[in-house]
């Protein structure tokens, strides 16, 4: 987490989409060229049937874009004492902007539970709230582990300055039994 300021957050947040343009180009490309390959299709014959050929190349010049455009694509934050910078990179880059820190309201907490997910965990995240702007929040904190999330939440609100907002629950409503 480091110990002081400044605390630097990077993310490469399309990474985990790499998979569908992977599957592509095994579409696309590889199972075409290992066709071509075991059926022995010699060049002349790839010429005529240029079906093959034409969807192998636009399979990987597709595929290969997405890719790149997957891994390239980065998001920083950096806070420090006087200012929230944001920059992107890749299909991220138009995302780029210096803020203030006294532009920022607190740090808002929020819980959810999953319960349909196997195991049925809790997240936990915090975000720095924008006074004005709800498209300047910058979550700072996600995670499932509770004493790790009260921890920096109690460091980034001691070092930052600023207030912590929980988010407020309604009481859960018990249901009613008729009686007769």
């Amino acid at each position: 987490m480091g110990g002081d300021l400044p605390l630097r957050f990077r993310t490469r947040p399309l990474l985990g989409q790499v998979v569908w343009p992977l599957l592509g180009l095994v579409l696309l490309v590889v199972l075409p060229v290992a066709y071509a390959l075991d059926q022995g299709l010699s060049l002349a014959l790839l010429r005529e049937q240029w079906m093959l050929p034409l969807v192998g190349v636009l399979g990987l010049f597709v595929t290969g874009t997405l890719i790149v455009r997957c891994v390239t694509t980065r998001l920083e934050v950096l806070v420090t004492a006087s200012e929230v910078s944001l920059r992107g990179g890749g299909a991220l880059s138009a995302f780029t902007w210096n803020e203030p820190l006294d532009h920022y309201a607190g740090l808002d907490c929020e819980r959810r539970h999953h319960p349909d997910w196997i195991g049925a965990q809790d997240e936990y995240g915090i975000a720095l709230t924008h006074r004005k702007d709800p498209e300047r929040n910058v979550v700072v904190h996600w995670g499932r582990d509770a004493r790790r999330f009260e921890d920096r939440l109690a460091r980034y609100a001691q070092l930052l300055r600023l207030p912590v907002r929980r988010e407020q629950r309604a009481p859960i409503a018990q249901p009613r039994v008729a009686r007769r």
